[in-house]
């Protein structure tokens, strides 16, 4: 369910704003943001018994793990996004740049 999602968003350390989904093999199969809560309360399409599935970003942008932190910051840039996930070479999700990150060493 979406409200499990926003569970981990909300009692993960650091709090980030954004879960990473995956399948049965723990690849990203989609990330889900505060923004994007937002934007379904906005339009009045919240509801308790939404699934996650239902409502993530199926494809989402990524960074790989040997990435250049400068061009993760030109990929927020382009596509005005605050969080990506960062993923091995198996596409499976090893953490999470926020934006915050990046103004903290002066890149963004």
């Amino acid at each position: 369910k979406l409200t499990d999602a926003i569970a981990v968003m909300t009692h993960t350390t650091g709090r980030p704003g954004a879960t990473s989904v995956v399948d049965q093999t723990g690849a990203l199969s989609g990330f889900f943001t505060d923004g994007d809560l937002r934007r379904l309360i906005e339009r009045g399409t919240f509801g308790p018994d939404l699934l996650v599935a239902d409502v993530m970003h199926r494809q989402p942008l990524t960074v790989a793990a040997d990435q250049l932190v400068v061009e993760a910051g030109r990929v927020m840039r382009e596509h005005q996004v605050d969080q990506l996930p960062v993923v091995d070479a198996a596409g499976k999700p090893i953490g999470l740049l926020d934006v915050q990150d990046l103004l903290s060493i002066r890149i963004y």
